[in-house]
């Protein structure tokens, strides 16, 4: 983990409207995981405690919106579509899929061997807090998270080049997600925290009215699904709901500790 200093900053943005107000704001310091929480990480978590995700048992009640007739333990995987056409609907790139899982994070038959350095996905919200409270930590709040993105300076990404959904570039070293810290740490040395996978923090969603507080919360920093021509939200300010039973292949987390930094090296 590295310490983030405490500090007053600018929150927010008028790029998308869920992003605004702009205001000015102040974070206490805080220790903050360096990279996402990794495959490796995880597993030891699941080693020691025989802890299984919500991928692994739960049926997704609403699964019907994504696509019907699929009503067992899964999660959704994102597929380049078959054929290049004008569209704006995401059900032609997201698939539920059931039997993916963090092990299986591209679906059943994907395996996660020889990837322990590549950040955990197919995680839901309540499995990432589950990690983080088995470690003593907890997930950081949307302020805090973008307090050590915005002012940690800008980084290098694992964002989309290329026309999305159809054509993955690469052009930044890899297609799809990359293992952590493989770009540039930001000044506050973090890595990641702009691009690769979603992370999810402690905090409901807000904007939208008609979504239910208690069942979704915000994730920040875009993921390698993020591209020019579509979703420009490689950005710290940058910000999406997600439905806290839903895991996704491009979502994962990283977890923080409240201590002062003299009082977690006394202890």
């Amino acid at each position: 983990m590295v310490w983030i200093p405490s500090g007053n900053f600018e929150k927010g943005s008028n790029v998308y409207p869920e992003e605004s107000p702009i205001y000015n704001t102040t974070v206490s310091g805080f220790w903050m995981d360096e990279t996402e929480v990794t495959n490796d990480e995880f597993a030891k978590f699941v080693w020691e405690t025989g802890y299984q995700t919500e991928a692994e048992t739960q049926l997704i009640p609403n699964v019907s919106a994504i696509d019907s007739g699929l009503y067992r333990p899964g999660a959704v995987v994102f597929q380049k579509p078959k054929t290049h056409k004008e569209t704006h609907s995401v059900l032609d790139w997201w698939r539920y899929v059931p039997g993916t899982n963090w092990r299986h994070p591209d679906g059943p038959n994907s395996s996660i061997e020889g990837k322990g350095s590549y950040p955990v996905v197919a995680v839901s919200y309540q499995d990432a807090n589950s990690y983080a409270k088995w470690k003593g930590r907890t997930l950081p709040t949307e302020v805090e998270w973008e307090w050590a993105a915005a002012n940690g300076s800008r980084e290098e990404a694992n964002t989309w080049q290329g026309e999305f959904p159809y054509l993955d570039e690469g052009k930044d070293g890899f297609m799809g997600i990359s293992p952590v810290g493989c770009f540039a740490k930001n000044k506050f040395g973090l890595y990641d925290m702009i691009g690769n996978v979603w992370e999810y923090t402690a905090d409901s969603w807000p904007v939208d009215k008609s979504l239910d507080k208690s069942k979704y919360h915000t994730i920040k920093g875009g993921s390698y699904l993020c591209s020019p021509n579509y979703c420009k939200r490689y950005r710290a300010a940058a910000k999406q709901p997600q439905e806290d039973q839903l895991a996704s292949n491009h979502i994962g987390f990283r977890t923080i500790i409240r201590n002062h930094f003299d009082t977690f090296k006394k202890n």
